[in-house]
């Protein structure tokens, strides 16, 4: 079995990296080292990482997703015989709708994009993180991350309306819910919020906005040890 040839007869020629050319890239922002892995895909639809998940998962070959690679805990680690899952050419805002005040994204977007897009709709994207112009937004639901604006905004869970999700066996699960109230049976995005990647992958999203604040003010504080830190 060429795992390589395979993929490339889905995706295409220049869809899929061999392992020579994987190893050209980085394992990270903050890493020294570059990835290992027996094949690189980089889908561009869901129904496309659906097809990659299908032949994996018939064919017994593990998988690791990729994002920003912005992690510091090792989460895209790969082994020479896995198939890495890039996101990265799902980049595609496909809504922002300012009546609704939600945003519908493909997984690939970065946290910055989105907040530079919906700015113009005098809205913002709450969640802000220093890596925000690398961090994807699939890589943000996936380990619901919380960010500079956790207390006033919540985490990642209390800004997501909706997600589509590819199991590991190629399903499609389609809940691109865009209603803040919704009772209609099982919350199923709340399985896959902080999963990370476990479950599924991430591939779109439907994401709550808030209007621009007026005014921000932001203080700095000294604290000397965390006992003080604790009780301010």
């Amino acid at each position: 079995m060429n795992i390589v040839e395979s993929l490339r007869a889905i995706l295409g020629e220049t869809a899929v990296l061999d392992a020579a050319d994987t190893a050209t890239r980085s394992a990270g922002v903050w890493r020294p080292d570059n990835l290992q892995a027996a094949a690189l895909v980089r889908p561009a639809t869901t129904e496309e990482v659906a097809q990659v998940l299908r032949w994996c998962h018939a064919n017994k070959v593990g998988v690791v997703t990729h994002g920003g690679l912005t992690g510091l805990v090792h989460g895209g680690d790969a082994t020479p015989d896995q198939v890495i899952v890039s996101l990265e050419r799902m980049r595609a805002i496909e809504e922002i709708n300012p009546t609704q005040r939600t945003a519908t994204v493909q997984a690939g977007v970065t946290l910055q994009a989105l907040q530079e897009a919906v700015e113009e709709h005098h809205l913002m994207f709450p969640l802000d993180l220093g890596a925000r112009g690398t961090a994807t937004l699939g890589g943000n639901a996936a380990t619901n991350a919380g960010g500079n604006r956790v207390i006033r905004y919540g985490m990642m869970r209390d800004m997501v309306l909706g997600l589509e999700v590819v199991l590991a066996d190629g399903t499609i699960v389609s809940s691109l819910n865009h209603l803040i109230k919704n009772n209609a049976g099982y919350d199923l995005k709340q399985m896959f919020i902080g999963s990370e990647g476990t479950l599924g992958v991430i591939t779109r999203l439907v994401l709550r906005l808030r209007e621009q604040p007026v005014t921000r003010n932001m203080a700095f504080v000294g604290l000397d040890n965390f006992d003080h830190v604790a009780g301010f």
